[in-house]
């Protein structure tokens, strides 16, 4: 009998559902049964492997010789001959560019987008953050009550990133109205013919993508899309419009998707926890802690794809060549071997920053200076301006249905205006 038919895993596996609730809203107590009972396990619906615990999690993600990238991003549910068809007729031609590419391809890509995404741009952005929070609490958040996910965490990362990236502010609504069907026909489960349908928004948004590039081959900008065209690094060959094109076409989705589920997730948090939030307010100091612990506690990706090379050992458990594996960040942030009490929110907690929330080696989130940059930033002002921010009662969260992003798609909070 293999380890996925053993009396262990079976249960656990045929138990996974991240698509419906319960598991949809919190999935943590799912993840801390895994890692006790069966930390790897196999589930047959997904045909993945999931992996739980923080050093195995850690080891996968570390290790490219023999857990492949390739499979980031694949669509989680083979696409119908309609939808592939859909793709094609569109135009759309992605390569292995960054984040599903395994070094040394992945290296010269990286090295090169490095080039582009420097510290320096990330700091000179602050400014620009920190107007735009200030902008959205004076015209948006007036009324007392609000969703702040949709008048200020759905636009400002998108916005950022943006301007990062050189998208004109007239285009955010068609882009970001975009990134939300990319993440369900990439992590979802869809119908075939919702399958259709998304690969058709697919296809115009890499056009779009495609376009931008084009431009900038053209006519260079004080862009990040213009930095990567024109990249160079010692004697690595230059990015192909191609791979610029691919670069900027999961950027223009993980950019500000992410970094909007994680304020969603961190005003979660915060606002449950009145003395956390009361003392952020009385010490900004402890902002940037704060940051970490909501990527520990709640991250705005929870899980990430990898795929076997040869046979392995994961914790003990062997696992096929060529077998996909589902490699739970969520669960390892979890992990009481690494954190002490772990589903406690503690935002003076020492290691927080150990999170693998942004993922770990050699693949390691490219926008995580950014990310962490808007959160302190929000954070800051809203902190400064609203401290008798709370969370409306009684309200339910809703998730988006998928195997990797998470943060809550409204939240209702009111002050005393």
């Amino acid at each position: 009998m293999s380890t996925a038919e053993s009396g262990v895993s079976r249960p656990l596996g045929d138990r996974y559902d991240p698509f419906h609730e319960p598991q949809l809203s919190d999935p943590y107590p799912f993840f801390a049964e895994a890692r006790a009972a069966a930390p790897v396990f196999y589930s047959p619906a997904l045909r993945y492997w999931l992996v739980t615990r923080y050093r195995d999690v850690k080891e996968v993600m570390q290790n490219w010789k023999l857990f492949s990238a390739s499979n980031t991003l694949d669509t989680l549910k083979p696409l119908c001959a309609h939808a592939l068809k859909a793709l094609a007729e569109g135009g759309f031609s992605a390569v292995k560019a960054l984040t599903n590419a395994d070094p040394p391809a992945h290296t010269r890509v990286r090295r090169l987008a490095n080039v582009a995404f420097t510290p320096r741009r990330v700091a000179q952005m602050e400014p620009f953050i920190r107007t735009l929070a200030a902008r959205f609490v004076e015209q948006r958040l007036t009324r007392g009550r609000a969703d702040i996910v949709q008048e200020l965490a759905w636009d400002l990362p998108a916005l950022v990133i943006f301007n990062v990236i050189g998208v004109p502010e007239a285009d955010v609504p068609r882009v970001k109205a975009s990134t939300g069907k990319r993440v369900l026909i990439n992590w979802g489960y869809p119908s075939d013919e919702e399958q259709i349908r998304l690969a058709r928004d697919s296809a115009e948004f890499w056009r779009y993508a495609e376009a931008m590039v084009s431009d900038r081959m053209k006519s260079p900008r004080d862009d990040f899309t213009s930095d990567l065209v024109h990249a160079r690094a010692g004697d690595l060959p230059a990015l192909t419009a191609q791979e610029v094109t691919t670069v900027l076409f999961s950027l223009l989705t993980a950019g500000h998707e992410t970094t909007t589920s994680l304020l969603g997730n961190a005003f979660v948090w915060l606002l449950r926890h009145r003395e956390a939030w009361q003392d952020i307010c009385r010490d900004p100091s402890l902002i940037p802690n704060a940051v970490e612990e909501v990527l520990r506690i709640d991250p705005s990706v929870f899980s990430w794809r990898r795929k076997t090379l040869q046979a392995a050992q994961i914790g003990g458990v062997p696992v096929p060549a060529e077998a996909n594996l589902l490699v739970l960040m969520g669960s390892a942030n979890r992990d009481p071997e690494v954190f002490a009490e772990p589903e406690r929110f503690d935002i003076r907690r020492g290691n927080a920053k150990d999170h693998l929330a942004f993922g770990h080696g050699p693949h390691v989130c490219l926008g995580a200076p950014l990310a962490r940059l808007e959160a302190r930033v929000v954070i800051e002002e809203l902190a400064r301006r609203l401290p008798g921010l709370r969370l409306v009662p009684g309200q339910k969260m809703s998730y988006l249905p998928n195997t990797s992003f998470r943060g809550p798609r409204s939240l209702q909070v009111e002050w005393d205006a």
